[in-house]
């Protein structure tokens, strides 16, 4: 009888457990740490479905010339959220253990608000409603489609 109650009490334990790092809904104010990453508190938290160029990644204008479109991307979210509180609603987490969310600024998706602007490719495996959003980008030459530039995960695998 024991046993069994112990069984219950553990299996209950890891229910509580998975539900807490399954559910992850943060709000506060963000520190941008990338176009595609933030910190709430103590946890960092991915943009899910975007990928946006890398602190040190240039990408080349019109001229040639190079550009800093890892920090461009980055005072891009930056303005987006301004001085808002921002919440952000994921259950799932990266490799490297950062939160996969939407985040909404007000009720601003900031998420596909970076692709929309330009600064940030879509990833339609991980969310395929962005891919449209790209596509009028790339048309408006907004953003990085202004600028020769590698998609950041290629960008990432050259630069480790």
């Amino acid at each position: 009888m024991r046993s069994i109650f112990l069984m219950i009490v553990l299996c209950a334990a890891g229910l509580f457990a998975g539900a807490r790092d399954a559910a992850a809904d943060l709000s506060g104010r963000p520190r941008v740490l990338s176009g595609d990453t933030l910190r709430i508190g103590k946890e960092t938290i991915r943009l899910h479905g975007i990928d946006a160029p890398e602190e040190g990644q240039y990408c080349e204008n019109e001229y040639g010339r190079p550009f800093e479109c890892g920090i461009q991307a980055l005072d891009a979210l930056s303005a987006l959220i301004d001085r808002r509180s921002v919440t952000c609603v994921g259950d799932k987490r990266s490799e490297e253990g950062q939160i996969l969310a939407v985040c909404y600024a007000g009720d601003m998706n900031l998420n596909s608000r970076m692709v929309r602007t330009g600064w940030a490719v879509a990833r339609p495996a991980e969310q395929p409603d962005f891919a449209s959003l790209e596509s009028l980008a790339r048309n408006e030459r907004a953003g990085i489609w202004a600028l020769k530039f590698l998609d950041p995960a290629e960008w990432r695998k050259k630069n480790p």
